[in-house]
């Protein structure tokens, strides 16, 4: 049986190639930012470029906190500097009071080489598609978000994942999911039930919730899953909408904590590693689409395959502790410890 999976697997590497990109969602616009402005006087573009700015570092970061750091302060102070382009809009919205929309694109080389000699992490383009489950308690009783039925709070929701860089796609809650999955579930977080339900739409991370009254506020329990990892989430706010951010931004520094890399400025490090286990070509797929999912992988190939197994070398981004803590995290790969010093390091694979 092994022999033959290896022979079906050579062939499928003549077909196919050796070298695995990452398969998340690219998502684009990580350097630009709106803002909105009642003149087009400097004044008001430093203020807007300094909001832009900062919204725009802690997406590409991933973390908010790198607003603390001093050398970004430094660089907020002379944010309008790194404008690659800006234009203004007549503001056809309403209920805002401003009469502009200036969309601003900042200077993505710059900022990321900025954030990599302050030793801070960058998050790129390719992150985890996540898909939300979120059941309200309203006053006419529960229910689930997605864009059928409640265009409003669905777009809060996306509009707060795109401030972040976290691709949301909510369900679309038809025929097909209600045979799997009813409000109840999502409301009591059982998790097989979603899981199952999550199925058909592939996605990267699943992050299932419920919000309901509390006092004269709102509450947010939570349940983030990617891979291996489960994390539980408490959250409060006087409104909702507010619970809405609050909730993406939990959710997109936690995965920054396992995505996000702090890139060496002129180094990419090589990696290899031996897998064992894998007992199939679904194993093997599983396998190559993980570790190409991986924003600390650079790039993902095939060193060798035979009955003992498969050896794979791996082009990392940032340092080889953080990629061996992220398969310590996920659990997908386990570490063999008995590999013999100086050998190649093995792992088993545990889907």
């Amino acid at each position: 049986m092994v022999k033959f999976w290896v022979s079906c697997l050579a062939t499928v590497l003549l077909i196919t190639g050796v070298i695995f990109p990452a398969m998340a969602v690219q998502i684009d616009g990580l350097f630009e930012s709106e803002r909105f402005v009642s003149d087009q006087s400097v004044e008001q573009r430093k203020r807007a470029a300094k909001a832009g700015l900062s919204e725009v570092l802690v997406r590409v970061s991933g973390h908010k906190s790198t607003l603390r750091d001093k050398s970004v302060q430094k660089l907020l102070e002379n944010a309008e500097s790194y404008l690659a382009q800006f234009s203004y809009h007549e503001n056809a919205d309403t209920a805002k009071q401003s009469r502009y929309r200036l969309k601003m694109r900042f200077e993505g080389k710059s900022l990321v080489a900025l954030l990599s000699q302050s030793k801070l992490s960058v998050w790129g383009g390719n992150r985890p598609n996540v898909l939300a489950w979120l059941a309200i308690d309203g006053p006419n009783g529960r229910f689930v978000v997605n864009s059928e039925n409640n265009p409003l709070l669905s777009e809060v929701f996306e509009a707060e994942g795109q401030r972040r860089g976290v691709p949301i796609l909510l369900p679309l809650m038809d025929l097909d999911d209600e045979r799997l999955i009813s409000v109840s579930d999502i409301w009591g977080q059982f998790s097989d039930r979603i899981s199952a339900a999550s199925v058909r739409y592939a996605p990267d991370a699943i992050y299932s919730g419920r919000f309901y009254r509390s006092g004269s506020g709102w509450r947010a329990h939570w349940l983030m899953q990617a891979g291996n990892q489960r994390q539980v989430i408490e959250l409060q706010s006087d409104q909702i909408r507010e619970l809405f951010t609050k909730s993406v931004d939990a959710l997109a520094e936690i995965l920054a904590k396992k995505y996000a890399v702090v890139v060496s400025p002129t180094h990419i490090g090589d990696y290899a590693f031996n897998v064992v286990g894998i007992k199939s070509i679904a194993d093997y797929s599983k396998l190559n689409h993980y570790l190409g999912s991986l924003q600390i992988v650079e790039r993902v190939e095939i060193a060798r395959i035979d009955d003992s197994g498969v050896a794979y070398r791996v082009a990392l981004k940032g340092d080889r502790s953080q990629f061996l803590s992220v398969l310590a995290l996920d659990s997908f790969l386990e570490s063999d410890k008995a590999t013999v010093d100086g050998l190649e390091q093995s792992f088993f694979w545990r889907p």
